[in-house]
């Protein structure tokens, strides 16, 4: 019932929590989270499949592989790896865009600032 899911799927985890991650704009929040409770991760895990255990008929096993992908430290700093990569890329991308002087519309267009 717990064991451990295949590597692909894995990082296919990782990436689809990083995706939410950024999705709602929470990078600085969950680097901030993911660094603080990083070395708390096995720890962490084995509480929460003690706490969870009970409810696993009602919430359905969709949630162990989470539980199992995230309990290694490993995978904690790869998601971490992926938000900042995500971060820094969108950053990027809004100086370029800041640099070409969007067009302002309407009357904002005949003022100085």
């Amino acid at each position: 019932m717990w064991e451990e899911p295949e590597p692909e799927k894995q990082e296919e985890i990782i990436k689809q929590m990083a995706e939410i991650i950024y999705k709602y704009d929470m990078d600085l929040g969950a680097i901030f989270l993911l660094e603080a409770v990083k070395p708390f991760a096995s720890v962490g895990s084995q509480l929460a499949r003690f706490m969870v255990a009970p409810f696993i008929p009602f919430v359905g096993e969709k949630s162990i592989p989470y539980l199992a992908t995230f309990e290694n430290k490993e995978n904690v700093e790869k998601l971490i790896r992926l938000i900042e990569e995500r971060s820094e890329e969108d950053r990027k991308r809004r100086e370029e865009k800041k640099a070409e002087g969007t067009p302002k519309n309407g009357w904002r267009r005949f003022l100085p600032f």
